[in-house]
Parts: C-alpha cells; structure tokens; sequence
C-alpha cells in the first residue's frame, strides 16, 4: 500500500502550480500580482489533495482536470485580455512540464509520477525541467506571437487636465511593472507626451539630464514623477522617470491602472510610433 503524506502533496503542487502559472503569465506577456498567483496555486494543490480522498475520486476524471485547470486560470487571469490564449499556455506549459519531470525523473533513477500526481522529487529534477520547458514554451509562443502588435494604436493620455496623442505599438516584450500597484506600464517617448508636464518641468525632461533620472527627479519637483526600475535585454536595467496618469484610452477604450514610464530616447526606429504597449494591459 502506498503512503501519501497529505502536507508533502499539499505543498509539492502548490510549488508546481504556482511555477506553471507564473511561467504563463511571463510567456503570455501578462502583468499579474503574486498575490492571485498564490491563490491560483493554493486552489490547485487543495484539488491534488481532495482528489486523492476516495469520496471525490471523480475529480480524476479527463474532464475534472480540464475544469480544474480553467478554474485556476480564471481565478489568476480573469478580467484580463486574451482569457483562451492564456489558457493554451497553461495547457501547454503543464504537458511540457509533466513531460520534462517525467524524463528528468527516469534519468535520475525512477518515475516520479503515477498518472494522477506528482510524487515527491528532489528539488534539483523540478528546477531542471521546469527550466527547460519555460525555455522552450518561450520561444515557441514569442514566435507565434511574433506579429501580434503589428498594427499601430492610437493612444490618448490625460494628466492634471492635459492630453497627449500619440501612436502606440503592442509591445509582446513589455513585462515592465509598477512596483508599488503590479499594474501594467506602458512606455512613452517623453517629447511625445511633453503637453502633460508645465514647460518648466518639459525643458527639464528633454535637457541634458534627460537621461539621468536619477539626478533629474529631485529638480522636477513635486509633480507626480517618481523612479522605475527595469531590465533590458543587452542592457544592466537602470530607471525611468514614470507618473500614474487620470485616463488612459486605447483606440478609444479606457484602460485603468496603467504607469506611464518616459523613454528618453526613441522606441521606434522609423518613427511610425512613440509608445510601447504592454500586449495585455
């Protein structure tokens, strides 16, 4: 008779489901709290351990799992765009993931699944395959989102009772996030959004410390301006100068919680647009 340590299988899945669910968020390029991931984990592994109980062995069942998995992403994901598409990633991420523990754990001495859990494993075969499957997800879903974004977007600003319109391009790279909100940002060459600031704080904004806003912030002032870490591909990551406007609209539509962080230089090479947009805002 086989032994299962409630609190072992309790805790191993939600390590698992909360990997899958933030692998799908980085891959579908989406800005979420870790807060509802953790949610999302909590209620998958109180799945894995209720369905192990004989009174709710139907919860084995192809179907079950299916509606447990959607469940997970609704609770994670829901409210936010592309709702399917998000669930294909976490279907896709699971079967990667099962696929590579599965391989991992042979290799490293024996099965560690036994066609309804995750048995446990050691910590180095979990971080190996889930490694690998991000990896791989990654690029398979970069390109075929590849020319998602393609078409420019009209995107309209206001701050303080000044607008700024300016042409805006679906970024699927954009993963920048407001620290203090986990609110999506969308990234904006500063001389395009220049109306929204007094011209004292604009002269500021495009002179020599344009590119330092470190050493920039404190001449601005209180005006509503404050630091943005990130990272960049080639790049040791730095600030922009960011602000929370009143309204965002997107080719009409209000978008909410969304950072404004001011690129001093250009986003786009040939000009066709000014702002970067996060895929799913």
């Amino acid at each position: 008779m086989r032994i299962i340590y409630i609190d072992t299988l309790f805790l191993l899945n939600l390590l698992v489901n909360y990997l899958l669910l933030l692998a799908t968020a980085k891959i579908g390029a989406v800005h979420i709290s870790r807060r509802r991931i953790g949610l999302g984990a909590i209620f998958g592994a109180s799945y894995a351990v209720a369905a192990v109980f004989p009174l709710f062995g139907f919860l084995l069942t192809g179907p079950m799992r299916v509606v447990s998995g959607v469940s997970m992403v609704l609770l994670v994901f829901g409210g936010k765009r592309g709702v399917l598409r998000l669930s294909l990633i976490f279907f896709a991420v699971s079967a990667a993931f099962g696929g590579a523990i599965y391989a991992f754990g042979l290799m490293a001495g024996g099965p560690i699944y036994d066609g309804h859990h995750v048995l446990p494993i050691s910590l180095t075969v979990l971080i190996a395959a889930f490694a690998l499957c991000y990896g791989v997800l990654s690029l398979v879903f970069a390109r075929l989102g590849r020319d998602t974004g393609t078409k420019p977007v009209q995107v309209e600003i206001t701050r303080r009772e000044r607008s700024a319109a300016l042409t805006g391009l679906v970024d699927t790279g954009n993963s920048l996030v407001d620290p203090i909100t986990g609110g999506a940002v969308l990234v904006a060459e500063t001389e395009s959004v220049s109306s929204l600031f007094d011209p004292a704080a604009a002269a500021l904004l495009s002179g020599p410390l344009a590119d330092q806003p470190v050493e920039l912030l404190p001449q601005l002032g209180g005006i509503g301006l404050y630091l943005l870490p990130y990272t960049a591909v080639g790049t040791r990551g730095g600030f922009l100068l960011a602000f929370r406007p009143d309204s965002v609209r997107i080719d009409g539509k209000e978008v909410r919680g969304t950072a404004i962080a001011l690129s001093p230089s250009r986003v786009s090479d040939g000009g066709r647009y000014s702002a970067l947009i996060p895929i799913n805002r």
